[in-house]
């Protein structure tokens, strides 16, 4: 058995597990995994210490090691446009603590190489938004809604290796729609003048899929559509949500999403699927059952009827982070 250690690190926590891998059979599974607010430790070496200690596992004694990240990487530190509590200086720490072969990608690269594995075959993972049947060949997308918003295409190789894009989808931005009604028409044109009255928007700034795609965005639809200067914070707005107290943000913000989803179909054409996860969209799964997340999809409507044939679903397990970052280092590092 191989050892493989993933993380799932954002610019608020880390969460890292020890992912067991069978070479004979290929398998994998998850033998534990512990978070880590970042903000809990005054460096990233305290932060490696109690993420091993939380783990039971020392991490210079793994096979791999294959860290998603949010922000970018230099090949030496991780750098983040909202910035870290203490510098990632990932290369240097590795040097130090002697630890196996690393990879530090993309963050949503691990949930894409998830799509690669037996994750996908086990019904308690997702929740398939239609019955169609993936292309295990094709392109697919996956895609996360929470404190940004996160994309990555892939395609996997019969062989098992794979190839994957790159994207900034989160900066795509948020043009009227194509075809829609008036209200929807009207109401994007308010919120797009109230962002910018509010400075939220700078004069010339393009409004992008981020700015209300993602935990702050789910707070401004709701503070627009109150006209609210209270700075609610996205636990409060999430809670309000579930208590069916802001039905309204729950079903202008499902519209945008659909809006998303109908653009990133069109870009890709994914025959292998769009997967769907992130917390705010796990938090608020009753958004898939809503007629405004079709009709914000079909806002795009070119091209239909072949987009009707592309499997959809909603990854809810959160091991799959995990799952995919080994997946990524089986091929990239061990077989390497």
């Amino acid at each position: 058995m191989k050892n493989i250690i993933t993380w799932d690190l954002g610019r608020t926590k880390c969460a890292a597990a020890l992912v067991k891998y069978d070479p004979k059979t290929q398998d994998l599974f998850c033998d534990g995994h512990h978070s880590v607010k970042l903000k809990s430790c005054f460096s990233l070496t305290e932060l490696v210490e109690k993420l091993e200690h939380s783990l039971d596992f020392q991490f210079a004694d793994a096979d791999a090691i294959c860290i998603g990240a949010a922000g970018q990487y230099d090949g030496e530190q991780l750098h983040h446009t909202m910035g870290y509590p203490y510098p990632m200086h990932m290369e240097q720490l590795a040097r130090d603590l002697h630890w196996p072969k690393m990879a530090v990608v993309h963050d949503y690269t691990p949930i894409v190489c998830a799509t690669f594995t037996s994750y996908m075959h086990t019904s308690e993972n997702l929740m398939r938004l239609n019955l169609c049947e993936m292309n295990p060949l094709g392109r697919r997308v996956a895609l996360g809604v929470g404190t940004g918003l996160g994309a990555k295409d892939g395609i996997l190789f019969s062989d098992g290796n794979f190839w994957l894009g790159t994207n900034e989808v989160g900066h795509i931005g948020v043009s009227a729609p194509p075809l829609t009604d008036y209200i929807y028409q009207k109401r994007h044109q308010e919120l797009i003048a109230y962002l910018r009255s509010e400075g939220i928007l700078a004069p010339n700034e393009p409004l992008c899929f981020e700015k209300i795609l993602s935990g702050q965005g789910i707070v401004r639809i709701h503070r627009f559509l109150n006209l609210s200067t209270h700075d609610h914070t996205p636990e409060e707005i999430g809670g309000r949500i579930s208590d069916g107290l802001a039905e309204e943000t729950l079903l202008m913000f499902a519209w945008y999403l659909g809006l998303f989803l109908g653009t990133m179909q069109l870009i890709f054409m994914p025959e292998g699927g769009m997967w769907i996860t992130g917390g705010v969209v796990l938090k608020h799964l009753k958004v898939f059952e809503c007629q405004e997340f079709l009709r914000g999809i079909e806002a795009s409507p070119a091209y239909m009827s072949q987009r009707h044939q592309i499997p959809m679903g909603v990854m809810c397990n959160p091991e799959h982070a995990f799952m995919g970052g080994a997946y990524y280092a089986v091929k990239r590092l061990l077989e390497a």
